[in-house]
């Protein structure tokens, strides 16, 4: 555990039940001294999380953290929306299905439907998806806006995982143009060998994507002569969970 992330964490908790609190108070609440709770606090009130009342000199609660509870109302809301959905073509496909959604560059998985049967392969509830290689993540790139799209792979880290993984912007680009034309994304050992998975975008109000639905199966499970079926299966879904969103 890091020692200052699980302070300032901490400090937060703290505040979400106090209206204000001083360096000292919190210091004491937290056993440490105060020079360590100054620099913490700092570094929130810096990002936005803390503010200080200039009146009372005491710390409360910062705007930006509304940002976080507006995120993961949207989420909540979504997984809402889709779980049902999620547990009709999970039963169809007699596989997991796992939800994932766009946010700070990143995708994370936000909702999964399980299946008792057997041996499968499960994504976990918060896990980070990589953007260029997994289904999920290359999916929902395919729909960006192509400036903020550059933008963002200006400054993006081609995490290498197999000798499949893409490694540079250029192919990202051309693999993205073709998920575009096709409607679905597929990893094909990019993120794990001996692992294909294949996902297809959610379209909200606008024709915006910030959400994707997939699955993930053995290799030897989704030749490409599958790829199809489970296409057809998850792109009917995605298209009931679109038309909820307000496509």
């Amino acid at each position: 555990m890091v020692q200052a992330l699980d302070r300032g964490l901490r400090i937060l908790e703290i505040l979400s039940e106090q209206t204000e609190m001083s360096i000292t108070e919190l210091a004491d609440m937290l056993d440490v001294d105060k020079s360590t709770v100054s620099r913490l606090v700092e570094t929130l009130r810096q990002h936005d999380m803390v503010q200080l009342n200039k009146s009372t000199k005491k710390y409360r609660m910062g705007f930006r953290v509304l940002h976080f509870g507006k995120t993961l109302e949207k989420n909540l809301n979504i997984i809402d929306i889709a779980r049902p959905i999620l547990r009709d073509v999970s039963e169809k496909l007699s596989e997991n299905v796992h939800l994932c959604a766009f946010n700070n560059t990143m995708a994370y998985v936000i909702d999964q439907v399980v299946r008792d049967s057997g041996y499968s392969i499960s994504a976990t509830i918060g896990m980070i998806e990589p953007m260029h290689a997994s289904s999920v993540g290359k999916c929902i790139l395919a729909y960006r806006p192509e400036h903020s799209l550059r933008q963002m792979l200006n400054h993006y880290d081609f995490v290498k995982f197999t000798e499949k993984t893409i490694q540079d912007q250029d192919s990202l680009m051309r693999e993205l143009a073709k998920i575009k034309r096709q409607g679905y994304a597929l990893d094909d050992e990019e993120v794990s060998v001996g692992i294909r998975c294949v996902a297809v975008p959610i379209f909200s109000y606008g024709n915006q994507v910030r959400y994707s639905i997939g699955i993930s199966l053995l290799a030897s499970q989704m030749p490409d002569h599958k790829v199809k079926g489970y296409v057809d299966k998850l792109s009917r879904a995605a298209a009931k969970i679109s038309r909820e969103l307000g496509c």
